[in-house]
């Protein structure tokens, strides 16, 4: 049993790798094999057990490391059946157990799932028209978000338990609300608003409809109608209707068009917004609030873009059909491998040399996995638990870092602590508290020389 890591090119490519392979003597017994071509590499790797292999000298350094990658077989011992695990040289151990993966191999091939699907990973893989600007817009607007992320932080901290608070009464107001009416996220929607609208109007008609009866109540009580209709929707259905109401109750004020929170002497407490009016102010971005959506100076909403381009080039270069079009597709950083897995491995290495030279395609071994995958028949095949590959998206939206390397997703109780962390953006970004958190357990720092 060893770990593989492939690194040839940059000298900071190789010092992620230092960086990594000081991790793993950490918390790991296994011996790990380095694969390279050493002519190609900026500075010399630091390890005990290197396998220097020429490249075709055509190849950029990118495109020589996926071609080391994808031909492992071809230099790997599998004699004595062995079982390899191979590492992105940014994947890194940061728990004791890591060794345990090697319990996980089930033949022919293992990896495990990407934290996207096939749809949205499609434009990374291929060149889309019109896709190119979208993407570059869309990162800009997620390192603005990130920019302006400790604002609302800031402000969270300074509300204190207010924060809290408000966050249980959202909850308990949408756990108390019946099916006709709406939840807290859907007073920023235009759907949402339209159907809490057709909702309230259509009640109201069946509770006054002895409108003329109950005209000259509202003439000496104004107001009376809409508070007797809280009362009686209260009464049928065990749940206030208007948020409004729900919150006075607990002494807040909620301002549904600025996204402010005030406390029953009107002193402000939150803003929802914060975020978005800090983008807003610095960028030409703008945000849509009845699609909830963000959109650029002319207007246009910006967003990942999506298709199925991946799936129809696989199906037209290599004769591959996939029948689901949003498959959750297998991530390239971790996988687990053995004699059985020769004939997958060569078939992945020879499709990836394929796509080096087709203006179609990106410098990825990602959109080839695929169609190899599919090829063999493997697309139900399991795959590694997310604690062997935890892909610590620094963009991601549903990520929640809960600090001491640990996670969850949001909306989900279940906390994930990983044994290999994958971080393949923002690698040694001080600024990220979770980075400060991998220096911490690595015991020194990440310094980078050009």
């Amino acid at each position: 049993m060893k770990y593989v890591f492939v690194v040839c090119g940059a000298a900071q490519h190789i010092q992620t790798l230092h960086f990594a392979l000081g991790l793993l003597k950490q918390f790991s017994r296994k011996p790990a094999v380095v694969v390279t071509d050493a002519s190609r590499n900026a500075i010399p790797i630091q390890h005990n057990e290197i396998i220097d292999i020429a490249t075709p000298p055509q190849l950029s350094a990118h495109e020589a490391a996926i071609y080391l990658k994808t031909s492992l077989h071809r230099h790997l011992d599998f004699n004595n059946d062995e079982t390899y695990c191979y590492l992105d040289s940014d994947v890194l151990a940061v728990r004791p157990g890591v060794d345990e993966i090697f319990n996980q191999f089930i033949p022919p091939i293992r990896f495990c799932s990407d934290h996207c699907r096939m749809m949205e990973f499609s434009p990374s893989a291929v060149y889309q028209p019109g896709s190119e600007e979208l993407i570059r817009k869309q990162k800009e607007l997620e390192v603005l978000r990130h920019r302006y992320q400790p604002l609302e932080e800031a402000q969270k901290a300074e509300a204190g338990a207010h924060y809290e608070r408000i966050q249980a009464i959202k909850k308990a107001f949408n756990a108390a609300q019946p099916a006709h009416a709406g939840k807290f996220k859907d007073f920023g929607s235009c759907k949402g608003r339209l159907r809490l609208l057709l909702a309230k109007t259509a009640f109201k008609a069946l509770f006054w409809s002895n409108a003329v009866l109950t005209f000259p109540l509202e003439i000496l009580y104004p107001g009376i109608r809409e508070k007797s209709f809280e009362s009686l929707h209260k009464a049928l259905f065990g749940a206030p209707f208007e948020f409004d109401a729900f919150v006075q109750k607990h002494g807040y004020r909620y301002d549904k068009k600025e996204r402010k929170w005030y406390d029953e002497q009107e002193q402000f407490v939150f803003d929802e917004a914060i975020v978005i009016r800090a983008i807003e102010a610095r960028s030409a971005f703008r945000w849509n609030e009845p699609t909830l959506s963000w959109q650029d100076s002319e207007g246009r909403k910006v967003s990942w873009p999506s298709s199925d381009a991946l799936r129809q080039l696989i199906h037209q270069k290599f004769g591959v059909h996939i029948n689901q079009k949003n498959w959750q597709h297998w991530n390239g950083g971790v996988f687990l491998f053995g004699r059985a897995s020769i004939p997958f491995l060569e078939q992945w290495h020879a499709w990836t040399l394929e796509i080096f030279n087709d203006p179609k395609w990106k410098t990825r071994d990602q959109g080839t996995l695929i169609a190899t995958v599919w090829k063999y028949g493997l697309e139900n095949h399991s795959t590694l638990p997310i604690e062997y590959n935890f892909i610590a998206d620094y963009y991601h939206p549903r990520i929640q870092y809960n600090g001491d390397l640990s996670f969850r997703f949001r909306g989900s109780p279940d906390c994930i602590r990983p044994f290999l962390l994958h971080i393949y953006h923002h690698f040694g970004d001080t600024s990220w508290p979770l980075w400060l958190d991998v220096e911490d357990r690595a015991g020194q720092s990440f310094s980078p020389t050009e």
